[in-house]
């Protein structure tokens, strides 16, 4: 801890040399480590908190359940006050829109580990629990946490290539980690690469991914019907292609022109990153006319006159945010970064609106879940071309509500935690 300690220090100084020339990042340091930390009468008393921290939206969208669970986890007494931590300026927006109102609840951007700035905040708030949300290896945050009451760490994942990362540090990061009270992971595979990291096995416990609990938005019928009247064709069988990955596009438009010969399909592309749209729009150009699609911003801008429009064979979304929306009014919906190799983005999306996702072989990011998917056929997996234009000729329902409830274990974290 002491040399971590005067590492930072060291780092410090550096830090605060590249900042007279970067105004970004004086303000990126000044907001977290600057920050004021007053108590201001949020807690009585005899009252304690519980303190929460998280990386990012991605990890805040996934623990909002958690935190109302443990919002209310004092029912009949005065109600649990809470503390997040936020490392990143979008989640803590997030994070702010939903809370910042809330009484019961503080929110700080997580001041990057400084020991003094750590010391501070959990003599000033009493706080008895902190729970750290995915694996995020803070020295003196869980030094802190330790020493003042109980650190869990939850929905907790650890890759090979993060563990050989981490056994050069070995020493430090064992230390670290065994501050924890409970360490609870997504997996038998990642329970067992804590252990190979030395960590007391007693201490790790396996329970479903905190993605099972999400209650993810659903579109209201004036969505529908302004998705409906614009820029989905109701009457043709919708293929939705989300998170698309480079090289991705380029086989399903090769799928689509094969299938669409009767133009019974539509096609809707969402990549997972909008720079490359000049690159998207350039291969859709190889195979089809530029009447043959659209980009959704063009078709809000240009205010088509809906009764006379001749619908898009296909849509590009060059816009964020909207991907559950397409999701929702799809037939067919395919989740990117499985067709090639990074390894896949979450399928419990399509699942939760009880589509069947269409994956490639590359799921490894995913692994477990598919896993419980694949034992209910709720997830169709396809080697190449020719076995996802045999499925698509299928139409197929699926009820996911079971699958939910039987994997969501937020109760049994929740039990873990009181």
């Amino acid at each position: 801890m002491i040399l971590y300690n005067l590492l930072r220090v060291l780092l410090y100084f550096i830090i605060m040399i590249l900042s007279i020339f970067n105004k970004k990042l004086l303000n990126f340091f000044k907001t977290r480590l600057f920050q004021k930390m007053e108590n201001n009468k949020f807690l009585n008393n005899n009252e304690k908190a519980i303190l929460v921290h998280f990386s990012s939206v991605g990890e805040f969208n996934l623990s909002k359940e958690l935190i109302e669970k443990i919002l209310q986890a004092r029912k009949g007494e005065k109600n649990q006050k809470v503390i997040l931590s936020v490392m990143t300026d979008t989640g803590f927006s997030a994070v702010s829109k939903i809370y910042s109102e809330d009484k019961n609840v503080k929110i700080f951007y997580f001041p990057l580990d400084d020991f003094f700035a750590m010391k501070k905040i959990y003599k000033k708030y009493k706080i008895e629990k902190t729970i750290v949300v995915e694996t995020e290896i803070w020295p003196n945050l869980y030094y802190f946490a330790q020493k003042n009451g109980q650190l869990f760490i939850v929905n907790g994942r650890l890759t090979e290539k993060k563990l050989k990362s981490y056994l050069k540090f070995g020493w430090l990061i064992r230390k670290t980690l065994n501050c924890a009270t409970k360490i609870m992971v997504q997996s038998i595979p990642d329970k067992e690469r804590y252990e190979r990291l030395g960590i007391d096995k007693n201490k790790i416990k396996v329970y479903k991914n905190l993605k099972y609990s999400i209650k993810y938005n659903k579109i209201s019928n004036e969505q529908k019907k302004y998705y409906f009247d614009t820029i989905i064709n109701k009457n043709k069988k919708v293929i939705v292609c989300g998170s698309t990955r480079p090289n991705e596009e380029k086989i399903w438009l090769e799928v689509f022109k094969m299938i669409n010969i009767d133009n019974e399909y539509q096609l809707v592309l969402v990549p997972r990153h909008l720079e490359r749209l000049g690159e998207i729009e350039n291969i859709i150009l190889e195979k089809f006319s530029k009447d043959d699609y659209s980009l959704i911003t063009q078709i809000e801008k240009e205010k088509i006159n809906f009764k006379t429009q001749d619908w898009k064979k296909i849509i590009v979304v060059d816009k964020m945010g909207v991907l559950t929306d397409f999701y929702q009014l799809a037939d067919f919906v395919f989740v990117g970064g499985t067709l090639v190799d990074i390894g896949g983005h979450s399928i419990l999306e399509p699942l939760y609106y009880g589509k069947k996702p269409i994956i490639g072989e590359y799921f490894q990011n995913i692994e477990e879940i598919v896993k419980d998917a694949k034992e209910l056929g709720f997830v169709e997996i396809v080697k190449n071309k020719d076995e996802i234009i045999e499925y698509l000729k299928k139409s197929e329902n699926i009820d996911t509500r079971e699958f939910f409830e039987k994997n969501n274990e937020i109760d049994k974290i929740l039990n873990e935690i009181y």
